[in-house]
């Protein structure tokens, strides 16, 4: 397996050299020349988008909940599919630079701003959770717990080829990545349930159940806007969305991507189920780690392995170039590669450092997320759509996205149920009234001055 992985970083070293003397230019170095083609873009959207929640975390839940689980990547499928008929288009008609750069060109700086700042926040904590979580997969290839050299090499590796070759390298190396992701997972659930290793198979299918007592229809409601709202606006989602070559490429990506979600979901929660069923001393770990290491063959082992480290660097990089990208662009207002360059090495080394240390850090930065979902989708959502039908009230915007950001905060500390989705449903509310009172507002402001 070691050998493997030496093959895996230096085959993505070579792409990022490559693309190194491909990026002329400041669109080549961020948004890929904004001429990617469909399969391309499709490819990098599903391999950024099943990171280690998508299949670490998918295993996981699992054993908590069942097959329900199976949610935690559908209601991505059905925000894709939705931003497909309502958006794609209109994104990539705006060429822009990054979701900030968006929010920019609609409602003006301020907007552009709070929401830079969140992500580049929040951002470099997944960057973070994606390096740490390499370390579990790390002493399977090794079998060592001792991993700190191989994490530090390869998170370096990921970090210089997206500096180096910038989107350009991202791209091209997520559609490897995918595929070697999807093979690890079909071979995968081929053996468990078509092969020798069939135990309890039946069982498995009849526990096959989208909705039980520890998942019920508010659960998914609640997954469906918290979750799947970032995958119908995100920033890593729509930077797919502007590399693609024109509106209808990204239209087309979006949707098929969508679709194929719920083919790799059903897959990812089905071997967790088989787990769940058939291992009973699995203790602490992963469900997908332990079956590398105790039931699979050494073949599909490998495959599965290098295809999870994959999943995670995939996420990983896509973080880094959005983040470098949103600094430079978004907060310093320039568009220099060079410059660009030296801020995914800094939030690259940044995270790793984070990563090694282990401390409490990750969880704050990530509790930084937890604002996104319910304080920025709504507004930027009726801001996009309403974008030159009518003047926004941007007093009532701001507003929305701070009572909807509150409360996203405030459930990290409180724990209370549904608190993010009442927080968007407010957040919503306000984002629709600061477009219809809009008007009144603005004869109010012009009334004020003139008197």
């Amino acid at each position: 397996m070691v050998v493997a992985l030496i093959i895996y970083v230096l085959l993505f070293l070579g792409i990022g050299l490559y693309n190194y003397f491909q990026a002329n230019s400041y669109d080549d170095y961020v948004v890929a020349g904004r001429k990617q083609s469909q399969p391309i873009i499709l490819m990098s959207l599903l391999s950024t988008i099943i990171g280690g929640s998508a299949t670490f975390g998918t295993a996981d839940m699992v054993y908590n909940m069942g097959f329900p689980a199976f949610w935690w990547l559908g209601v991505g499928g059905i925000g894709l599919i939705l931003q497909s008929i309502f958006l794609s288009k209109k994104i990539r008609d705006f060429d822009a630079y990054t979701l900030p750069d968006i929010a920019n060109k609609i409602v003006g700086e301020g907007g552009k701003l709070i929401i830079a700042f969140i992500i580049v926040t929040s951002w470099t904590g997944i960057i973070a959770s994606q390096f740490t979580a390499l370390s579990q997969i790390f002493s399977v290839i090794t079998g060592s717990s001792n991993t700190l050299a191989l994490l530090i090499i390869v998170s370096i590796t990921v970090i210089i080829y997206t500096a180096i070759g910038g989107q350009l390298s991202v791209i091209k190396t997520d559609a490897i990545q995918f595929v070697i992701l999807a093979i690890g997972i079909v071979c995968t659930f081929y053996y468990l349930f078509f092969s020798g290793a069939q135990m309890n198979v039946a069982s498995v299918f009849s526990n096959i159940e989208l909705f039980n007592d520890k998942f019920n229809w508010l659960n998914l409601i609640n997954l469906l806007f918290i979750v799947g709202g970032t995958y119908f606006i995100g920033p890593d989602m729509f930077s797919r969305n502007l590399a693609a070559k024109d509106g209808k490429v990204a239209k087309k990506a979006a949707f098929n991507a969508g679709i194929l979600l719920f083919f790799f979901s059903f897959l990812i929660t089905s071997i967790g189920l088989w787990a769940k069923l058939n291992i009973t001393d699995l203790g602490n770990e992963n469900p997908l780690v332990y079956m590398i290491s105790n039931h699979l063959p050494t073949s599909i082992g490998i495959a599965l392995a290098i295809g999870l480290v994959s999943a995670l660097i995939s996420s990983a990089d896509t973080c880094l170039i959005t983040t470098a990208t949103i600094i430079e662009n978004d907060i310093l207002k320039r568009n220099k590669v060079s410059d660009t360059r030296i801020f995914v090495l800094a939030i690259g080394l940044i995270s790793l450092l984070i990563a090694v240390l282990k401390q409490d850090i990750i969880s704050l930065l990530l509790g930084a997320y937890s604002v996104y979902a319910p304080g920025i989708v709504c507004p930027l959502l009726i801001a996009i759509w309403f974008y030159k039908k009518k003047e926004i009230n941007k007093i009532l915007w701001f507003l929305a996205i701070i009572v909807g950001g509150s409360s996203g905060i405030l459930d990290n500390f409180l724990k209370i149920k549904y608190l993010p989705l009442i927080g968007m449903g407010c957040s919503l509310i306000l984002s629709v009234l600061s477009v219809f009172l809009s008007n009144e507002y603005e004869q109010s402001s012009d009334k004020n001055l003139s008197i």
